[in-house]
């Protein structure tokens, strides 16, 4: 069988650590390597992750640390489909991204539009498998403080005993359990193109949902 290569684009972020530390102790992955904005996302070529076969992507900002709308959807499309394109010439056959609950190519919030472009465009580089993870706020502690996010998070864990039936996709969830979830899938997740939310993650993660 052939080397297992994971590269992991946004590895310095809350999730991407996490991901990054998980995939480095996973015996599946013969080598990790990881991709930064400081690398040049803005002109990622297939050669910067030789023999690359899953990649995982965190990449992620919020428009107020963004400084703009264009400025996030630099980061959060523009840089993603530029590693997924890369990756994908470099002979990656499976994808694996951090959307968010409610992305929506259609959507009236842009945030939320954008994230559900961004999935538009992979569905169409024809990965053998494109795993797409919409979680709710991360918790987790943050190199950078995201002060909405957190007190966002709060009020979610206060909520979570309501949250249930269709609003259990929205339960703020720990960055290191998504982590896991990402790198199981990226292990034994099926082909195809699926979409993972609350309860998927918690299960790939190797634990019941919380």
């Amino acid at each position: 069988m052939g080397r297992n290569i994971a590269v992991v684009a946004g590895s310095t972020g809350l999730t991407g650590r996490y991901l990054r530390e998980v995939l480095e102790e996973d015996a599946y992955y013969d080598e990790v390597q990881s991709v930064t904005r400081r690398d040049g996302l803005e002109s990622l070529r297939p050669e910067q992750m030789p023999g690359a076969t899953h990649l995982f992507c965190c990449l992620g900002t919020t428009i107020k640390a963004a400084g703009s709308q264009a400025a996030f959807r630099q980061v959060d499309f523009d840089y993603v489909v530029r590693f997924a394109r890369a990756g994908r010439a470099a002979g990656a056959r499976s994808m694996l991204v951090v959307s968010s609950v409610g992305a929506n190519p259609q959507s009236g919030t842009f945030y939320l539009r954008v994230k559900g472009e961004m999935e538009q465009e992979l569905a169409t580089m024809e990965f053998e498998a494109l795993h797409i993870f919409r979680p709710g706020v991360l918790m987790g502690h943050r190199d950078q403080s995201r002060a909405g996010e957190v007190w966002g998070a709060r009020i979610l864990r206060a909520l979570e005993w309501a949250m249930a039936g269709s609003l259990r996709k929205y339960r703020p969830m720990p960055a290191g359990v998504l982590a896991a979830a990402m790198a199981a899938a990226g292990e034994r997740g099926p082909k195809g193109r699926h979409v993972h939310h609350f309860d998927d993650i918690y299960r790939l993660a190797g634990g019941g949902a919380g």
